[in-house]
């Protein structure tokens, strides 16, 4: 199986000892077509980066519940009752996936059991409508995954987290792996010099 390493500083990952682009910034370019301002959207990502490192603890039993953030805390009770209420057996979280072949790599929130079916979890925390790359978000996930460890396509879901509540939202698009790999093929062409010998998918 690969070895993917991360740097969490420059948000980096290495397979192999291959840099490798990340499976989140070679998607990055398609949400401007959501009309969004580019410093919302960092924002955003940023928040969200923040949502993510609580549930990571949460999802490990190390969260220090006196100490979150105020503005975090209605999501991460959000993702507390999901891991609660839908009885998930959760097999990995924060889980490196990558490929030294496509020069990609990410990191998988969630692998667990639902309902008698592994799948792949993504938490996503906004207010609004989860967002529409999420699908070849977790395409592009899964098949990295099974590029290290084999196994048929897995099923996918995003977990939408709100000051509400959350949803649990199937990702079922047979699009979703060509859109990845397409922004993933774009991305090297644009960026024939980002990584050293980067090459196409295709």
């Amino acid at each position: 199986m690969a070895h993917v390493a991360f740097t969490e500083a420059d948000h980096s990952y290495v397979v192999d000892g291959v840099p490798c682009v990340s499976v989140t910034t070679v998607l990055q370019p398609l949400q401007m077509f959501d009309g969004i301002p580019a410093a919302v959207l960092e924002r955003a990502r940023v928040f969200g980066s923040h949502v993510d490192a609580a549930c990571n603890l949460l999802v490990r039993g190390e969260l220090d519940w006196p100490s979150l953030h105020p503005n975090l805390m209605p999501y991460v009770n959000a993702a507390a009752a999901f891991l609660r209420e839908s009885r998930i057996v959760i097999t990995g979280n924060q889980v490196r996936v990558g490929s030294s072949r496509m020069r990609a790599a990410g990191t998988i929130d969630l692998v667990g059991i639902l309902n008698g079916h592994e799948g792949l979890f993504d938490f996503k925390a906004t207010h609004a409508v989860a967002p529409r790359t999420v699908g070849p978000q977790t395409a592009g996930y899964d098949y990295l995954y099974r590029d290290q460890r084999g196994g048929r396509p897995r099923k996918r879901f995003c977990v939408h987290l709100s000051p509400s509540g959350y949803k649990v939202i199937p990702l079922t698009d047979p699009a979703d792996l060509n859109i990845f790999t397409s922004a993933l093929n774009i991305w090297h062409w644009l960026n024939p010099h980002a990584l050293s010998g980067a090459k196409n998918v295709a």
